[in-house]
């Protein structure tokens, strides 16, 4: 089964790449720049998974991770932030994010915390299943 990703963040070239790196490790990505669109892709089967871009929304960010976990519950959030900024991916941890890194990031390091998000949604999903 396809792993799928959304990411939610304001356009710039990092998220596009990224998304483009995510594609080409066989990962179905969607994008959405703001919380509407994020939650209408979220609403739809078999997402697992949100890059959360802090950076460019800043205290909405916030806000937007706030209605994820409350109306998705089971779909983990990784945060992604400027570390000028560390108050926000602070908040972001302490409301359930499941890890939060810092631009510029290791694309290894990346991967490696998709894969751990991604099985702990697999390992609850069977759970639930049981």
């Amino acid at each position: 089964m396809e792993q799928r990703i959304v990411i939610i963040a304001k356009e710039s070239s990092l998220w596009t790449h990224l998304a483009h790196h995510l594609r080409q490790h066989g990962f179905a990505v969607s994008a959405a720049a703001s919380e509407e669109e994020g939650a209408a892709l979220l609403s739809g089967p078999g997402k697992r998974l949100v890059l959360l871009g802090l950076e460019g929304f800043k205290r909405e960010g916030i806000s937007i991770l706030r209605v994820i976990r409350s109306r998705f519950p089971n779909i983990e959030v990784i945060t992604v932030n400027a570390g000028d900024q560390l108050e926000l991916s602070i908040e972001a941890m302490r409301l359930g994010a499941f890890d939060d890194l810092l631009i510029p990031f290791d694309l290894d390091g990346l991967m490696a915390c998709i894969h751990k998000a991604l099985n702990k949604t697999s390992t609850r999903s069977r759970k639930e299943r049981q």
